[in-house]
């Protein structure tokens, strides 16, 4: 059975998550230009509703993934304050001007989250270089990448998600997100992806994650 983690902006998501039996969730606000932090308030809101494990996006800002010195030290802030209350793990993701990893944020990001999860975020698409970053990222006991594979929808990079998965080798996790949905699922399921990350939000309806999409989802990753 996969292990299926919902992208959650608000409460009414966690709790429709929760109840049609996801597995994690990664908490973060303003969906519509790709999740930043979420509001210490609303964290520890959804700390209080949640049962299952919460992993939290640290992001500053919407835009591109290369911080200058003021928003790094906001996101290493923001993970210093988030590390006084139950969660799981952090989901962060950076980019150089030269669209690489800087090794030694990766270093000063593991080591202030040792005991936590560590994923990094769909910045790894935009990498120039992912054959070295995913060694990197496996160098620095990184849990997991969330990826698309270099292009929006991961459908039309599954391919290359298959080759991540392929040359990781069991050292790091290849988690596809983006696009994923109903139709496309069992793409990645048969694809033997051990883990899976969506909304599952019907737009036509509202910005929660939905809780029949949820549902279906869980049933088919059995």
């Amino acid at each position: 059975m996969m292990t299926i983690e919902i992208c959650a902006t608000s409460i009414k998501s966690i709790i429709n998550a929760q109840n049609a039996g996801a597995n994690r969730i990664e908490l973060c606000e303003d969906y519509l230009i790709g999740g930043v932090t979420p509001s210490l308030d609303f964290t520890l809101e959804s700390i209080k509703k949640s049962k299952i494990p919460i992993n939290i996006l640290i992001r500053p800002r919407g835009g591109d993934f290369n911080f200058n010195d003021k928003e790094y030290e906001s996101m290493i802030d923001s993970i210093l304050e988030l590390k006084k209350y139950k969660i799981n793990g952090f989901v962060v993701g950076f980019i150089d001007e030269n669209k690489k990893i800087d090794s030694y944020r990766l270093n000063q990001f593991r080591n202030i989250t040792k005991g936590y999860e560590l994923i990094f975020h769909r910045a790894f698409d935009y990498l120039i270089n992912q054959d070295e970053s995913l060694e990197l990222l496996i160098k620095n006991n990184f849990d997991r990448i969330l990826c698309s594979g270099s292009v929006i929808d991961s459908e039309k990079g599954l391919e290359r998600l298959k080759y991540f998965k392929r040359i990781s080798n069991g050292r790091i996790s290849i988690m596809p997100g983006g696009g994923v949905n109903l139709t496309n699922f069992n793409l990645f399921k048969d694809s033997n992806f051990s883990e899976i990350h969506l909304s599952a939000i019907d737009k036509s309806v509202s910005l929660d994650s939905n809780y029949n999409i949820i549902r279906e989802i869980v049933e088919m990753s059995k």
